[in-house]
């Protein structure tokens, strides 16, 4: 990697460890469609994969006490561990154009998602150990794939009528586990060429940065993060859509 892609890789991970350490969610859809505008998919895939495991790991760790009483169905996990098989498989088989447009594609409906239910309470699921099982499922499938498993971890979290702790839970379940998973399959089978030095910095700086933010958590606007953030994410919907044409 030349150095000035070294250098930005390792502002992007620092300045999105800070934002996910503030609000607890944000640091693989900053950090992935970033990182894919300057490098190759599957090298940016495993530089967010390998601080977002630790990131993940290490709230569950902490948060230990509200793991044991979250209303977290038995299907949630194992759904989530045959998604993200699926999804660190389906990323090794499709070419790079392909993979581009389905991380816009998530991104998009990820920024519908927040605006949704940002304005309209979704209707009570009557069963959710089934809610768990299909959603559990995609989020696995879409973050071990394209590293963005929040949208349908979030729609889980509406739906069941999580309060907001135990919708941090489900998502750090859903990153830990599909982190574990997609990094041991990358490899496993076929890893992605970067820079050791990169992936090595990368990942100290962006800890580092995530537990700054987690240590100012509430004391910034979440809503005007939410804000912000969806407007990024359209910003870097159109430059991947110009990114895959121009492969």
């Amino acid at each position: 990697m030349p150095e000035w892609s070294v250098l930005a890789t390792v502002a992007i991970l620092a300045a999105a460890g800070f934002a996910h350490g503030l609000f607890g969610l944000g640091f693989a859809m900053m950090a992935t469609p970033l990182l894919a505008l300057f490098l190759d998919y599957r090298a940016a895939v495993l530089m967010v994969a390998l601080p977002s495991l630790l990131m993940a790991s290490s709230w569950l760790v902490v948060n230990r006490r509200q793991l044991r009483i979250s209303r977290i169905p038995a299907s949630l996990l194992p759904a989530i561990g045959i998604g993200a098989s699926l999804g660190a498989s389906l990323q090794t088989g499709l070419p790079e154009r392909v993979l581009l447009l389905l991380l816009a594609a998530l991104l998009a409906t990820s920024v519908l998602t927040s605006w949704a239910l940002a304005r309209w309470q979704p209707p009570e699921i009557a069963s959710p150990e089934s809610a768990g099982a299909v959603f559990g499922g995609l989020a696995g499938m879409t973050e071990s794939a394209l590293n963005v498993g929040a949208p349908f971890a979030l729609l889980y979290g509406a739906l069941a009528r999580l309060n907001r702790l135990e919708q941090l839970v489900v998502l750090n379940l859903c990153f830990a586990l599909s982190k574990t998973i997609q990094v041991g399959l990358i490899c496993m089978t076929n890893v992605p060429r970067v820079s050791l030095a990169a992936l090595a910095l990368g990942t100290a700086v962006s800890g580092a940065a995530y537990y700054v933010g987690n240590g100012w958590a509430n004391h910034f606007s979440e809503t005007r993060f939410r804000d912000l953030l969806r407007c990024f994410l359209m910003i870097m919907i159109a430059a991947l859509i110009l990114r895959a044409l121009a492969t």
